[in-house]
């Protein structure tokens, strides 16, 4: 308080200024000195010292009295509450006292405080606050009455006592007491207990002890239970889904918390690998139901393929009889081709797959003479290479069912084989009517993904040699299309050449 005081003087500069003037002038000349200033102010009160001092016992309750001793005159000023004053008394003593820090007596508590002129830093004199600290220190003492204080300023001048006991005693039989010293200023703080009292635990405490320790262990006891009825729940959750799962039941998820744990991460993990068997079993559900649709289509083409291969030879032969040495060919051609699809192995060589689409692009040739001529181009390298039976005829066969235009004369389709690396790419380029970049887009994405198209009546025959391809040769292997300069498309097969050997049949 006595610090708060003395920063707020030091806050208000005409109070301040004020005090300096009072230390340093004779009374005559101070009171001189203050009518001058409040003639020279606006204000209705003279903001002095004095009401200062006024201000703070209204402040404080407990400040007593302010006294103010001039260094230059050694004049001293009691000020009190009731606003009484009472100057001209001789300061010589006090400052005595306050040399040897003896200031306080009788539960009283004093502070002094140094004045000092801003410009020069000189001191022109002090302030003594006193404040009434018995009511305090008692009510402090009463809090623990097993317990003693004393406090001593200086000098070992006692200030306070309680209870009444020597402080000379106190430390000569200081072996009988457990003392604690703290330093406040220049007070010195002593509070002590007898050994036997403070080892001698009073009863109520002790019941007190014992009632929070009984407490202590049912809240541990009913945590301890929650806790685990709530961690065999949640096993038992886990451990219920784990027996879902082994009949068959991959729908099945645990409820997981924000706040990981090992469990939390466990059903994490457990969920994760529920999604990913499902998905897993029902993509090999939807193959095994595709490998068994293909079974099927396989076993009706192969029915009375005898029957149908003697029939067209008889044709054939009729025609030649005849005379029809054009309609021989077709027949010849469509035998070859069929002979091929029933007989020959599912792996032949890039030479043979030439050749049989050859043929069958002869057989429309007869039918669009004069409109349609083929080209077919192979590095004689390439033609014992090992290829899967019938990849390039259904890209041939798109584009007379799409591409070819009936009203030019020049509609031209090119087979060429090229080989890079371990790569093999064969290229179908023609100059119909080609395709939408949009739909070009689509339909290669599709193509790389490996989808069915949206539009199942357009290029089933590519896309399923796409997913062949992919199937025998890996994922990053397949066909994609692009648009010609000049019109028409170019459909672009990839097959690898390397590192695989083939025999007879092993396609799946």
């Amino acid at each position: 308080m006595a610090d708060s005081i003395h920063k707020d003087l030091y806050r208000s500069g005409a109070e301040l200024e004020d005090l300096l003037a009072y230390f340093e002038l004779e009374p005559e000349e101070y009171q001189k000195y203050s009518l001058d200033r409040y003639a020279a102010s606006d204000e209705l009160v003279y903001k002095g010292i004095f009401s200062f001092i006024n201000e703070s016992f209204e402040a404080y309750r407990r400040l007593e009295k302010i006294e103010l001793i001039s260094y230059s005159t050694f004049d001293l000023t009691e000020c009190f509450p009731d606003k009484s004053v009472y100057p001209g008394k001789n300061g010589r003593p006090r400052l005595a006292l306050m040399e040897h820090n003896a200031l306080s007596d009788g539960g009283k508590l004093v502070y002094q405080k140094e004045v000092r002129n801003p410009l020069t830093m000189e001191s022109s004199g002090c302030i003594l606050f006193t404040f009434e600290g018995e009511s305090a220190l008692r009510k402090i003492q009463n809090s623990n009455s097993d317990a003693g204080m004393i406090i001593l300023c200086g000098d070992d001048v006692v200030v306070y006592q309680e209870p009444e006991k020597e402080a000379a005693e106190l430390f000569r039989e200081k072996e009988q007491y457990l003392i604690c010293k703290e330093l406040a200023g220049e007070y010195q703080i002593y509070t002590y207990m007898d050994r036997r009292s403070a080892a001698r635990m009073p009863l109520p405490r002790l019941l007190a002890i014992l009632a929070a320790g009984v407490l202590a262990v049912v809240i541990g006891i009913v945590s301890i239970d929650y806790y685990v009825k709530r961690l065999t729940g949640r096993v038992d959750a886990i451990l219920g889904a784990m027996n879902q799962v082994t009949t068959g039941d991959f729908k099945v998820r645990l409820t997981t918390r924000k706040k990981e744990d090992e469990l939390d991460m466990i059903a994490g993990n457990f969920n994760d690998m529920c999604e990913k068997l499902e998905l897993y079993i029902e993509k090999s559900y939807l193959e095994e139901i595709e490998r068994k649709n293909a079974q099927m289509q396989a076993l009706q083409s192969q029915i009375n393929p005898h029957f149908l291969y003697n029939t067209l030879e008889a044709i054939r032969m009729k025609a030649i009889c005849n005379g029809d040495r054009e309609v021989g060919k077709m027949l010849y051609s469509m035998v070859v081709l069929f002979r091929s699809q029933l007989k020959e192995a599912d792996v032949i060589t890039l030479g043979q797959e030439m050749d049989y689409c050859k043929q069958y692009m002869e057989l429309f040739e007869y039918r669009y003479q004069g409109t349609f001529h083929s080209e077919v181009e192979c590095p004689a390298e390439l033609l014992e290479l090992p290829i899967i039976k019938f990849v390039l005829q259904p890209i041939v066969e798109n584009y007379f069912v799409h591409g070819i235009q009936r009203d030019r004369n020049d509609n031209t389709v090119r087979i060429r084989a090229e080989r890079k690396g371990d790569t093999l790419y064969l290229y179908v380029r023609d100059n119909g009517c080609g395709m939408e970049p949009e739909k070009l887009a689509q339909k290669n994405r599709e193509l790389k993904e490996n989808r069915k198209p949206e539009d199942k009546k357009e290029s089933i025959g590519i896309f399923n040699v796409n997913r062949r391809i992919k199937a025998v040769y890996g994922e990053q292997y397949g066909i994609y299309m692009e648009a010609v300069k000049t019109g028409g498309l170019q459909v672009v097969l990839t097959i690898k050449t390397e590192g695989e050997s083939y025999e007879n049949g092993d396609v799946g």
